[in-house]
């Protein structure tokens, strides 16, 4: 269980709904700043993985083996992306104006 989980438990409740729908549910209450600081630290996190994978793979390829990646494995996809947004919303939560 991810360190975020606990509070988000129940995905299937009517009142609560998805991880997606309360990120984005938490992310319309939370002060501008922290919500333009959070996303910055996101968009940071995504260009050093890019970066990572460009060790591997060439710059012009990088889309179409991510989006390969996609198509193959759903379902491990679909689930980190779940926990993605469970961790985002905690972090929005408790996000503090570095």
């Amino acid at each position: 269980m991810k360190k975020y989980d606990a509070l988000f438990e129940d995905e299937d409740d009517i009142i609560a709904g998805t991880p997606q729908k309360r990120y984005w549910d938490i992310l319309g209450q939370i002060e501008e700043d922290k919500v333009h600081n959070e996303f910055d630290k996101i968009i940071s996190k995504i260009a050093a993985m890019e970066k990572m994978l460009m060790e591997y793979y060439p710059e012009d390829d990088l889309d179409d083996k991510v989006k390969n990646y996609i198509a193959g494995e759903p379902k491990i996809v679909d689930a980190h992306k779940k926990n993605l947004y469970l961790e985002y919303a905690a972090k929005l939560i408790f996000a503090q104006n570095d």
